[in-house]
Order: structure tokens, then sequence, then C-alpha cells
């Protein structure tokens, strides 16, 4: 009998609440790579992508218990990609990366550490309009976006990986752009 990926996530978390070391042992096994991923097409260096991997097993391990994720790829992927932005942050200080982070910091007063209750309130409002807005967008225009600027994959990659021309991508990232930043300030958010 084969495990469907549902159930290996609800073994794993198990494991996890458990406090069962096989919890990380799994979780490098089916989805190292995958966590790799996220870290490298931030940081795009093997060295410091294969810390941030192993950073963001020992935060799994710290957050669940008390978290219980729906999806634990979806979970790993938002620890991951938080870590190697910290790391990103942490080694650019000084120098900055003219790509990414400079793009984050557009976005700074939304990601903000400092929170309280009412920002917090904010925040998960700000997540249900971007969720509505996501959600109204063709697929390949979802897909596009979240590789982007979740994942930061390059344009290029993206381009060879839906195949369509780079003019494309970049066309389509635009106007996408123009669409959430008018959505934004009609919410009153810009």
């Amino acid at each position: 009998m084969e495990i469907v990926p549902e159930d290996r996530d609800n073994i794993i978390i198990d494991l996890f609440w458990e406090r069962n070391e096989a919890a990380l042992e799994l979780t490098a096994k089916h989805y190292g790579r995958f966590v790799f991923l996220v870290c490298y097409n931030i940081l795009r260096q093997k060295q410091d992508s294969e810390e941030c991997q192993s950073t963001t097993y020992m935060k799994t391990w710290d957050r669940i218990p008390p978290e219980r994720p729906k999806s634990l790829k979806a979970f790993l992927a938002r620890v991951a990609r938080a870590t190697s932005i910290d790391h990103l942050r942490g080694k650019t200080r000084l120098k900055r990366n003219r790509g990414f982070v400079e793009s984050l910091d557009d976005y700074s007063e939304f990601l903000s550490d400092d929170c309280s209750v009412s920002d917090e309130l904010e925040a998960k409002e700000l997540a249900a309009i971007l969720n509505r807005f996501l959600s109204s967008l063709k697929d390949s225009e979802q897909i596009c976006f979240v590789k982007r600027y979740y994942f930061n994959i390059p344009v290029n990659e993206i381009s060879r990986e839906m195949r369509i021309p780079r003019s494309t991508v970049y066309a389509m990232l635009d106007s996408i752009k123009t669409r959430l930043k008018i959505l934004l300030k009609e919410e009153g958010y810009l």
C-alpha cells in the first residue's frame, strides 16, 4: 500500500507533535529538494541555501507544536522563505542586494516584525484582499505571480517552465502589479 502525500504529511506532523526526530528525517527525505529550491531561489548561493535549509528544519521543529499546519509543504515553504529572507537581509545589511531585498523594502510597512493586535487584524484583512485578488486572476497569471514574487523564481526560468516568451511574462507581471496597486489604493493600503 502506497502512502499518499496528504497521509504522509499527517504522519510527519504527528511525529513532530510526538517530538520524534524521525519527523526531521522524513521531512528532509520528502521535502529536502523543495526546501532547498525555495532557499536557493532567494539566496542564489548553494552553501547559504543549505544552511537555511537546515535552519528551516529546526524552526519547523520549534513551531510544530503549537501550530498544526494544514499543508506541510506550504508551511515549509513559508518557513524556508522567511529564513532565507532573514539570512539575505543579514548578509546585505552593509551591501544591499539590488534585486530582492530592495523589492521587499517597498512592502516593508506590511512586513514589520513588531505587530500589535490591530496590526495583526490589518494583516489578516490585507491577506484576504490579496487572496481575493489572486483568485480573480487567470491560472497562468496566478502561477506567474506566485513563482516570481513568492518563490523569487527568475523571469527566464518562469518563461521556460510555462513555455511562454519572456516578454509575455514581463508584460503579465507588469499588468498584475498595476492592477494590484490600484486595488491596494482603493482599499487604503497605498
